[in-house]
């Protein structure tokens, strides 16, 4: 088996240099996305190519219009670079397979591009949906991932597997922890930023929109209940007004000094966008309430809402103590750990790292279908 995995950061190259010397019985190249001149590539593909990365330029505020427009030619040049030059890598080796870190960048989708239209089979590499574990997807990443969404597959899923016990470590908070009510839902905030959030969440745009959503929704939920909100620590937006409402409000709380593990720990339910902190809530046996897509939103594991009612709705059901209905939680979290997830961070691959990954990229190569590229792309 030839794979070729293009490095676009230095974690994914010293990440694919283990995965090189692990896969002993496999052709492993490692090569830079890079940037070369060329042809071959059309507007659409260009345009897909650098979507997300200008829907980011777009979301940024402070970015005047002819600013935007201006990174828009720039990412557009960028996608049409990088497409020529992995294009051309992938002819020199003729890889049965190809990997690259992460899936939405410019260059990683580039990556996924130029494979769909030689019919070469991409495996995106990501960090794991279980703490310290990683992901290898040739579907997609995040809510475009292979994680079947039938409560019927986990229904039948019977191998339980050693989940884990704690969340993923995370930078510890500074100063002392506020004053938690005594009955609260955790609401974290993602990354303003994130696909996650600009591809992934259909009708709350921002954190902002969820902000006054849950507000809104509050009205109609009877105390005790309170919410119990923490902003991103790797989002840079201050939300310098919604603190200050928040401030104010008697049960609507942001918190910055208490760990992620520890607020779900203490909470009767989380309601995210698709946040890992949600994973997290169901490994913690929490009911958890996804806004936006997410693979975890099987009926059965998760509640999903996509109107102010359905918040409205289970707010009260856990203001009432209604007992959580989430049967397939935990066939669920072991058919992830068991048969999904790489065992091992990216920094430190466990055990059974290397078998799995040999047997995922054999499988991308068996079950690969040759469309062409404009179809795959378009899937």
């Amino acid at each position: 088996m030839r794979v070729q995995l293009f490095y676009n950061t230095p974690k994914a190259r010293r990440y694919f240099r283990t995965l090189r010397d692990g896969l002993a019985d496999a052709d492993v190249a490692l090569a830079p996305v890079g940037l070369a001149h060329g042809a071959g590539i059309g507007a659409s593909e260009a345009a897909w190519i650098a979507a997300y990365s200008i829907a980011r330029k777009r979301a940024r505020p402070h970015l005047r219009a002819e600013q935007v427009a201006m990174h828009e030619r720039i990412l557009l040049r960028f996608a049409r670079w990088h497409y020529a030059a992995v294009s051309q890598r992938m002819r020199d080796h003729r890889p049965d397979v190809v990997g690259v870190w992460g899936g939405q960048s410019v260059d990683a989708r580039a990556v996924r591009a130029a494979a769909a239209r030689q019919g070469i089979p991409c495996v995106l590499f990501e960090t794991g949906l279980l703490p310290d574990t990683t992901t290898a997807d040739a579907a997609g990443v995040n809510a475009e991932n292979a994680v079947p969404r039938d409560p019927d597959f986990y229904a039948r899923y019977r191998y339980a597997a050693d989940l884990p016990t704690t969340c993923v470590p995370r930078r510890q908070p500074t100063g002392s922890p506020e004053p938690l009510p005594e009955r609260y839902v955790f609401v974290p905030f993602q990354v303003a930023l994130d696909s996650q959030v600009l591809l992934y969440s259909p009708w709350i745009r921002d954190m902002r929109q969820l902000y006054w959503l849950l507000e809104g929704a509050l009205r109609e939920v009877p105390e005790p209940l309170h919410l119990v909100i923490k902003p991103h620590p790797s989002c840079d937006r201050p939300y310098a007004d919604l603190r200050r409402h928040a401030a104010a409000h008697p049960r609507l709380h942001i918190v910055e000094h208490h760990t992620s593990e520890a607020l779900i720990r203490g909470a009767e339910g989380v309601v995210t966008l698709n946040s890992s902190v949600g994973i997290e809530g169901l490994l913690l046996e929490r009911p958890v309430l996804c806004l936006g897509d997410a693979c975890y939103a099987v009926r059965g594991v998760a509640a999903r809402a996509r109107r102010p009612g359905e918040l409205q709705t289970w707010l009260r059901d856990r203001a009432a103590g209604t007992p959580d209905t989430a049967p397939l939680r935990r066939p669920f979290l072991d058919w992830l750990a068991n048969e999904y997830v790489l065992p091992g961070s990216h920094r430190a691959p466990a055990p059974g790292h290397m078998s799995r990954l040999r047997a995922k990229l054999e499988a991308a190569v068996a079950s690969a279908q040759r469309m062409p590229g404009d179809a795959r792309i378009a899937a």
